[in-house]
């Protein structure tokens, strides 16, 4: 019994396109914008919004730089400019880590 021959025809052009189209996709998403709000730093950061206020928006040793960093809730949400929180995170990501009896200071 023969078996019957598929003959498959891929586009190098069209593949093409398609992986240019999602690596465009996949470089958007990582992108840190202008702003983010609460939902994009408790994702930039993998903490939940009550750690967020306790340990850094409202942590008095933080008081500076979140008045450069963020809007302070002042409307009733909070906003943030992304390069000054990425640089604020990075700074202090050793001690923003620690265990959570020594993160507020």
């Amino acid at each position: 019994m023969n078996s019957p021959i598929i003959k498959v025809v891929i586009d190098p052009d069209y593949v093409r396109q398609l992986a240019e189209a999602e690596i465009k996709r996949q470089m958007k998403d990582l992108s840190p914008g202008i702003w983010w709000d609460m939902k994009r730093l408790e994702v930039e950061t993998c903490r939940k919004r009550d750690w967020l206020l306790a340990n850094i928006l409202l942590n008095p040793a933080f008081k500076k730089e979140m008045r450069s960093c963020s809007n302070g809730c002042e409307g009733g949400r909070w906003m943030f400019r992304a390069s000054e929180m990425i640089r604020f995170l990075d700074m202090n990501f050793e001690s923003l880590n620690k265990s959570p009896s020594k993160l507020i200071r």
